[in-house]
């Protein structure tokens, strides 16, 4: 499960700038409806399921009274399950959507108040979401790195994903949000993901959502010894699979192959010739 508060200043694309409009963003999040007519997915948020582009923008626009010109006015998030775990809710965009909502409750409740008791919820949040289909390679994949792909070139396989829009401010347009604020206490990115992807493994009866993220952090962020213990562990568990699997195999009874039978072949009768 890929998780994740897209950065516009590091990110390096202008769709995701957000000191301005959200125009740019909300078109380029509508660049599949072309091709799919009346079939096109809209946006949707905490509450209702059918959002125009206009809409999105007119209301997370109108929805930053105290921020000042130099300000984020509002941030993206993405939500992209791995091929099974999509497998797991067969591409259900019902599921899909109820996972998106749960994903923001645990995102609201992320944010603390200086004061640590401020509760928020997804309700509370000014956000519109959107699910597509398709992802496009970028110059930093690895296939186009090495020449094996070019920048913007559809990516194979089932790619479905989840682009959230949300207001820099709440609902009653009082708090200042951020995600990309760089204090624990005020929002814990790590928590939020790995929050995210447990919710995802309890809810919909799965394992493993976390299992990339969950070592991406400890070999970016734990000591030696802790990296050592969790490379070990990987080790043991690989090993536990491997003996599991053969023990699967010895206790399974190969069909014995049919014997070939012989017919006795009949003798002529001798004619004396």
């Amino acid at each position: 499960m890929y998780v994740k508060v897209i950065n516009p200043k590091t990110d390096g694309n202008k769709k995701y700038d957000n000191s301005r409009s959200c125009i740019p963003l909300v078109k380029y999040l509508s660049k599949e409806d072309e091709a799919k007519g009346v079939n096109r997915e809209l946006f949707f948020n905490h509450d209702r399921d059918t959002f125009t582009g206009p809409e999105v923008i007119k209301t997370i626009d109108n929805n930053c009274p105290k921020i000042e010109k130099h300000e984020a006015k509002f941030y993206s998030l993405v939500i992209a399950p791995r091929t099974d775990e999509i497998k797991h809710l067969k591409n259900d965009p019902v599921k899909l959507k109820a996972f998106t909502r749960e994903v923001m409750d645990i995102y609201a409740e992320n944010f603390n108040g200086k004061n640590g008791n401020k509760k928020l919820a997804g309700k509370d949040l000014v956000y519109f979401a959107k699910i597509e289909d398709n992802r496009y390679y970028k110059r930093t994949d690895t296939e186009v790195k090495e020449g094996r792909a070019k920048t913007g070139d559809l990516v194979p396989g089932d790619n479905t994903h989840i682009h959230i829009i949300v207001s820099r401010q709440d609902k009653a347009k009082i708090m200042k949000l951020s995600p990309l604020v760089n204090d624990k206490k005020l929002f814990y990115r790590e928590q939020f993901k790995v929050k995210s992807c447990e919710h995802f493994d309890k809810r919909y009866s799965y394992e493993g959502a976390g299992k990339e993220l969950e070592r991406h952090i400890v070999m970016r962020d734990g000591t030696i010894p802790e990296r050592m213990a969790y490379l070990e562990k990987e080790d043991q568990r690989r090993i536990a699979e491997l003996e599991n699997k053969l023990k699967n195999i010895g206790q399974e009874q190969p069909n014995q192959p049919e014997q070939p039978t012989t017919r006795k072949r009949k003798k002529k009768p001798k004619t004396g010739l």
